[in-house]
């Protein structure tokens, strides 16, 4: 039986995207669009906004010394 899903707390999500860091290490350069994306699919009921969680992901590609892409999520035109 698995466990249930749990609401991420900010650490959480702040430790999630350290380890994304890590793990990326070898680029130069971290895509706010693209931990942001990989954030959602670790912590679907995640209830920090892509604002909240990018904030997060600067602070933390800053203090590693990353180059930072504030790049934007692609427009979808939803019919």
């Amino acid at each position: 039986m698995s466990a249930p899903l749990q609401k991420p707390n900010s650490l959480d999500v702040r430790q999630a995207i350290v380890r994304y860091l890590i793990d990326h290490v070898d680029n130069p350069s971290v895509s706010i669009v693209e931990v942001t994306i990989a954030v959602r699919k670790m912590f679907p009921l995640c209830e920090l906004t892509d604002w909240q969680i990018g904030d997060l992901i600067a602070r933390s590609a800053i203090d590693a010394g990353f180059a930072i892409d504030f790049d934007a999520a692609p427009w979808t035109e939803t019919s």
